[in-house]
């Protein structure tokens, strides 16, 4: 446990030098007098309208989340859903990994309807749906662009096949037999995987509500689009249509995940610097369009750190019914 924590503490580290040391690359490379200037005209009502999609996405999100509950069979209402995705906004911003914001997820939905792997199960469902979601986004964008980038279309088709292949081991419990057997020598794991798989299975047998939630993943990738579009139109940074913004901002979305600095500072700085710079958008433009969308989403997701300290005081009875018995009679416990 102790040497656990020591390689965690390790891999923590590496991660902020890697971070600090692409964002020191790029710093040396900007003329930051034209940073200077782009932020000296910025256009207040395009800086409002990007502020607006971002709780719009939020909102998207949480709606797509629900439908996978509804498939899953937990009854959680959509408020319970929105609270907690706007507290694991915060974590993502402010823990050094974007997985905390999940298990803040997981466990809000899990203590609310009494089911962790149900809760789980449709977190990591949703993960996935979003990466076919942006795949899809840059896939359908691509043909009515000017972008010349084959190779971001392929990565995005590859992307896409490895999102379904992951969507399956959650529908097909099947695939997961082998995994099950090993997991018989813990027996709380191998409980909490069974019934993972089986709200897979009624996951599977609701395949109108996981398309809805794939359709609700790609408008939430157009959300976030258009909070980047109208920071470039904030910036008046010419040259980036709708369109092409479609194909390019995907693509950042997945440097951001990529696991090597916190939370995609620097890798995501760097796929704007080098993805807009095939539209002439000079290093300062995309580095500073790369940063302003950074700093508004921690600055609107502290209001899910709010959310989550208001949760913990709070006194409240939930009207959660957690065992109707044959009487139908109402239960309620605190949470």
């Amino acid at each position: 446990m102790v040497a656990q924590k020591v390689r965690k503490k390790y891999a923590t580290f590496l991660k902020v030098l890697i971070s600090a040391g692409l964002l020191a690359w790029l710093v040396r490379s900007i003329e930051w007098q034209h940073v200077a200037d782009l932020l000296a005209g910025a256009k207040i009502p395009w800086l409002a309208a990007a502020l607006g999609w971002i709780v719009v996405s939020v909102a998207v999100s949480a709606y797509k989340w629900q439908l996978l509950n509804r498939a899953a069979g937990l009854a959680t209402p959509y408020r319970v859903l929105w609270q907690s995705y706007w507290a694991c906004l915060f974590f993502n911003n402010f823990l050094p990994s974007s997985i905390g914001g999940d298990a803040v997820r997981i466990y809000w939905t899990g203590k609310y309807v009494g089911d962790m792997a149900g809760a789980a199960a449709t977190v990591v469902a949703e993960r996935i749906l979003a990466t076919a979601g942006l795949s899809l986004l840059a896939l359908l964008a691509w043909p009515f662009s000017r972008l010349d980038v084959p190779y971001l279309v392929m990565f995005f088709a590859v992307l896409a096949l490895f999102s379904l292949a992951l969507l399956l081991l959650i529908l097909y419990p099947k695939l997961l037999e082998s995994l099950q057997r090993f997991l018989h020598r813990f027996p709380g794991a191998a409980r909490f995987l069974e019934s993972f798989s089986a709200h897979g299975l009624r996951l599977r047998r609701r395949s109108d509500l996981l398309l809805a939630a794939l359709g609700g993943s790609v408008v939430f990738q157009g959300c976030v689009v258009m909070v980047n579009y109208c920071l470039f139109r904030a910036l008046d940074i010419p040259g980036v249509t709708l369109l092409e913004a479609c194909v390019l901002i995907p693509a950042t979305s997945v440097a951001a995940m990529i696991p090597l600095g916190i939370n995609g500072y620097g890798t995501r700085e760097g796929a704007y610097v080098a993805l807009f710079s095939s539209l002439g958008v000079s290093r300062a433009g995309a580095l500073t369009v790369s940063v302003l969308f950074a700093v508004l989403v921690s600055l609107t997701s502290l209001w899910g750190g709010w959310i989550w300290l208001r949760k913990g005081q709070e006194k409240e009875w939930e009207d959660e019914r957690i065992d109707g018995g044959e009487s139908g009679r109402l239960v309620y416990k605190r949470i």
